[in-house]
């Protein structure tokens, strides 16, 4: 896989990354993390966006996801809302259908999430969250 810089230069990239978040700092601090470690980012605000862009983009080397996406400060949707792709675990569901093996990692300040047993092997990162322990994950 090659990434075309400003320079016009290409250089090759260790692979793609899916970012997934509605806030927009966090999304930079994950695509400068990294994008330092040589991973193209690709991000999405929403899980309709991010599933919209996997299904033209993907798969990828990581799929990494906040848990909540929020509507304007409303309160968190339910995670058995199925309407749209409101959450994390949703989204993993989607992409599971697309791309079995697909690598997914979620990202939450939440206490505790359930994980459905058909995602068991999905990894959970704790927020705040350092490079290191997502360097880890890449």
């Amino acid at each position: 896989m090659f990434h075309l810089e400003m320079t016009g230069r290409t250089t090759a990239t260790k692979g793609r990354i899916l970012e997934v978040s509605d806030e927009e700092a966090i999304r930079e601090i994950i695509v400068a993390m990294c994008e330092s470690r040589g991973f193209e980012v690709i991000q999405a605000r929403c899980g309709d966006e991010a599933l919209s862009l996997y299904r033209t983009c993907g798969p990828f080397a990581l799929v990494l996801s906040d848990l909540y996406w929020y509507d304007g400060g409303a309160i968190e949707p339910s995670l058995n809302n199925t309407e749209t792709i409101r959450h994390g675990i949703q989204l993993a569901l989607a992409i599971r259908k697309l791309a079995p093996e697909q690598k997914i990692v979620i990202h939450t300040a939440a206490s505790q999430v359930q994980i459905p047993t058909e995602l068991a092997d999905i990894r959970i990162l704790k927020k705040p969250f350092g490079s290191e322990e997502l360097q880890a994950l890449l």
